[in-house]
């Protein structure tokens, strides 16, 4: 399989070392993304690590561990977020109480 790829390689820069490249219609350049397509195939069939049914495994834990990685991510973001909320309804609270005894302050002098 791997000598007819390099024949197909040879044969593919062969052809356009003789176009002439100032005319191009366009079809030369589908021509050899097509060509280019197809090898390309043909060597990531050539050297794949893994069979189909494995590679197709690795893929579903890969998804499930970045699945569960973004669950992970979004939980502490919602932690974070509630805390904060917390920490601000907090600050807010004390905020308007001074605000009150200090008004209270006021009034019980003006009378």
């Amino acid at each position: 399989m791997a000598f007819t790829l390099f024949a197909a390689a040879k044969l593919l820069m062969d052809k356009i070392a003789k176009e002439d490249a100032p005319v191009n219609n366009g079809r030369g350049t589908i021509t050899v993304f097509m060509a280019g397509l197809g090898i390309g195939f043909g060597l990531a069939l050539l050297f794949a690590p893994l069979s189909g049914e494995e590679t197709r495994e690795w893929l579903a834990e890969s998804a499930e561990d970045r699945l569960k990685r973004i669950r992970r991510k979004g939980r502490r973001w919602v932690y974070q977020v509630q805390d904060v909320l917390d920490k601000s309804e907090d600050r807010v609270t004390k905020v308007l109480r001074t605000g009150k005894n200090a008004l209270d302050s006021v009034a019980a002098r003006l009378d």
